[in-house]
């Protein structure tokens, strides 16, 4: 029998998708794929190949195959099944027919995030994996150019930002949308998740661990260890066999890991000019995305 997922995490990139997959995995009933994002509803609505720094190696992590996609659910007998792509709520107009089409109408969580941080998050991971070299204001000025040249989406800082039209896309055309703010994942992460749950039709009083922040952007404090934690080299071929012996479980390790790419990174701090001008673009979008999801967005404010 086929496994196919009956719960998508749509996005929003650099909102914390990571971290609210993760949780949500250390569920007994919830099954959620190990192929961090495999992309494979955006993939079909994409021009490859795309055109960024480093877009070549970005573009080896999309599962464009339908088969392949469905290989990834083999193993899933849990009631909640899965997954976390942060780009498919981005590319709403493509990807919800396809969704439609090849899995009828399946949960839909959306995590949303401050537009502003969002955008500025979204720069820092670029720094952090040299992906981008200059100031934050060369980068949203160069914005328009680089999605001309179809760079990956990433690169969009306030297009990506813009959450109205595609958040009201997806619940128009589903039935089960939950959408839950990023700033109560990191400051209410119980009761958070536990809504999740709820929503998802499993226990909601499972013990989960809190303690890790997962994919975080920043300047790296030393390259060589961030080069060593995020790909194999030289390096994490030697200290593997102490790993292993430190860290026996796969799980642990990947807990380590996550814990030392935290502590290696330095918060670059936004222009506060930039900030308020970016405020204000937002402003409009943020008093409409308000009265769609009734939620208090205040905190959105400058």
């Amino acid at each position: 029998m086929t496994v196919k997922p009956n719960f998508l995490i749509v996005g929003m990139a650099k909102c914390g998708t990571s971290s609210l997959a993760q949780y949500l995995q250390q569920h007994p009933d919830v099954f959620i794929t190990k192929h961090k994002e495999p992309r494979y509803f955006s993939s079909q609505c994409m021009q490859f190949p795309m055109g960024g720094p480093k877009d070549k190696q970005v573009e080896s992590w999309y599962v464009k195959d339908w088969d392949q996609y469905l290989k990834m659910f083999d193993s899933a007998n849990e009631k909640a099944v899965g997954e976390a792509s942060a780009d498919t709520l981005y590319f709403h107009s493509c990807t919800i027919p396809l969704i439609k089409e090849k899995l009828g109408s399946p949960k839909i969580i959306i995590i949303l995030r401050n537009p502003v941080k969002r955008a500025f998050s979204a720069y820092q991971h670029l720094i952090r994996d040299e992906r981008e070299s200059g100031s934050f204001e060369e980068a949203l000025k160069n914005e328009p150019e680089r999605i001309k040249n179809n760079y990956e989406l990433i690169y969009h800082y306030k297009k990506v930002s813009q959450y109205y039209e595609p958040v009201k896309a997806f619940m128009d055309n589903f039935e089960n949308v939950k959408v839950i703010l990023n700033e109560d994942l990191q400051h209410d992460t119980a009761n958070c998740i536990k809504e999740v749950f709820e929503f998802l039709d499993v226990e909601p009083d499972q013990e989960i661990q809190f303690d890790l922040r997962f994919n975080v952007s920043g300047k790296p404090k030393n390259r060589l260890l961030h080069e060593s934690l995020q790909s194999e080299n030289r390096i994490r071929k030697m200290v593997r066999p102490l790993a292993r012996l430190l860290f026996p479980t796969e799980e642990k390790r990947k807990r380590m890991v996550t814990w030392l790419s935290g502590k290696n990174m330095n918060q670059l701090e936004l222009n506060e000019s930039t900030a308020k001008e970016l405020y204000t673009f937002f402003q409009k979008d943020t008093e409409k995305l308000k009265d769609l999801i009734d939620k208090d967005l205040s905190q959105w404010k400058y």
